[in-house]
């Protein structure tokens, strides 16, 4: 029994790290570090999710903002709402998190701009999320494109995110909908990750 039970740590071990070792974010024009190593310089953040394609089986072979007009239709009415707390989230953590980089602001008018499109997208799932010791299990997973252009508009540089997972959450409190608790801990722990993992 001892012996079955160290195996099964080992391969839960195993996993782990192999996980662990995935690259989430990989580099593939320009530099993310020359560009966001710039104080003084200022950058605005968007979002483009709803044309990705719903990873989830049961929801699988729809784009975000079908399966929301269909299956949530409360979510889907919230949806500027979720983008504005999402923004709010990630602009926040990115300013707290390297106090030497460009800042995240408001507006229309800085020097870059930060693209972030999905063209894939997982939900989610509370189960995971609450049973869990992981902070990641449950929470959003994207792949998609993260493109920051200049004032110009040239491309200056690009980033693949590859299934990203973003945190989550194991708080069971009804009065915040999973969904809309998840956005926001994915777009923080985003601003974090990029900043900390990215090398080159």
């Amino acid at each position: 029994m001892k012996r079955m039970l160290m195996m099964a740590m080992m391969a839960v071990f195993a996993v782990t790290a192999a996980f662990a070792d995935d690259d989430e974010f990989k580099v593939v024009e320009g530099s993310f570090v020359d560009v966001v190593r710039q104080p003084g310089k200022t950058a605005t953040v968007e979002f483009d999710y709803l044309d990705a394609t719903i990873q989830d089986k049961e929801k699988s072979g729809r784009t975000l903002k079908k399966w929301l007009q269909e299956e949530d239709p409360k979510e889907f009415d919230k949806w500027d709402s979720h983008m504005a707390d999402a923004k709010e989230f990630f602009t926040k953590r990115w300013n707290e998190e390297k106090k030497k980089n460009l800042k995240v602001v408001d507006g229309d008018q800085a020097d870059y701009r930060i693209i972030i499109k999905a063209s894939k997208f997982s939900t989610g799932n509370s189960g995971a999320a609450y049973w869990s010791m992981s902070k990641r299990d449950g929470g959003i997973i994207i792949s998609g494109d993260l493109t920051i252009l200049d004032a110009s508009g040239k491309t200056v540089c690009k980033v693949y995110l590859i299934d990203y997972r973003g945190a989550s959450s194991r708080t069971m409190d009804f009065k915040v909908p999973n969904f809309t608790r998840r956005m926001k801990m994915f777009h923080k722990s985003l601003a974090k990750d990029l900043l900390e993992d990215i090398k080159k």
